[in-house]
């Protein structure tokens, strides 16, 4: 009897062990149905499990944090802003070889560092199952538009850094090229029956392609209103429980192309007081 007891033990650990990916697998399908609900579940498996404590370290700019942001608040994942000289004790000057491959943002997870805008992104939205697609030509779709967005990271200075004469020449060497590439975002958004470009619910990549265009959209108001598609999902995305209540939050662009800075000019709703 002890045997067949041990037998029937070791059987139900390897069921469970063997259980465990499709319980994930169907967490992370059950998020995503409540996100074509309209968000009526938590999107975040952080609640279920030890969450990590985060904190971005960035610059007081509008550029590469904020889709992480962005995925970040659409979870309810809790995280801190920091600044440099927060994180460091230190100016940037001075913390610049601290960190991995001097460059911002960066991401402490638990105290380690995590560097790169698009492995910060990808960490975070693992950390959101609704947003990361369980197909596996869905997923690499996802990725796809993700990368697409990224060929207009250009924006991001021309927003937050140059000034006179090379913010002129900057823009406009951005604009030069960027009617063709909106048009093909806004192929892809036309055939995903949106109203975001993997269908009907909200993706990962879907932050980093808004935050491109709101930025261009700073520059150029009109930037993106040939496009009905491309103005219903800008529309979708700001309308995204949590995520419209962060963007509304957010510090402002400010004097863009003469003295840009961020009103009020702190690194994010989320830093320490």
């Amino acid at each position: 009897h002890r045997s067949a007891n041990r037998s029937a033990q070791m059987l139900l650990k390897s069921v469970h062990r063997l259980a465990r990916p499709s319980l994930l697998v169907a967490a992370g399908t059950f998020a995503g149905e409540a996100a074509l609900r309209g968000f009526s579940q938590p999107a975040s498996v952080c609640e279920s499990a030890a969450a990590p404590q985060l904190t971005m370290i960035y610059f007081p700019v509008r550029a590469l944090a904020e889709p992480a942001r962005m995925i970040l608040e659409f979870g309810g994942v809790a995280y801190e802003d920091a600044s440099p000289q927060q994180a460091y004790g230190v100016p940037w000057k001075d913390a610049k070889d601290k960190t991995p491959f001097g460059q911002l943002p960066l991401l402490l997870v638990d105290g380690k560092e995590l560097a790169q805008a698009g492995a910060i992104i990808r960490y975070c939205a693992a950390l959101v199952p609704a947003l990361v697609p369980a197909e596996p030509l869905e997923a690499a779709r996802c990725d796809m538009i993700f990368e697409a967005a990224r060929e207009l990271d250009a924006v991001n200075p021309i927003v937050n850094v140059f000034r006179g004469e090379a913010f002129d020449a900057k823009k406009a060497a951005f604009f030069d090229s960027f009617p063709a590439k909106l048009a093909r975002l806004a192929r892809q958004l036309r055939e995903s029956e949106g109203p975001f470009s993997c269908g009907a619910a909200p993706r990962w990549c879907d932050f980093m392609l808004y935050h491109n265009l709101d930025n261009a959209r700073l520059l150029e108001p009109a930037a993106l209103d040939a496009y009905p598609e491309v103005r219903t999902f800008m529309a979708a995305v700001e309308a995204t429980p949590r995520v419209a209540e962060f963007l509304q939050a957010r510090p402002k662009p400010v004097d863009i192309g003469t003295k840009p800075m961020l009103e009020p000019n702190v690194p994010g709703i989320r830093v320490k007081k």
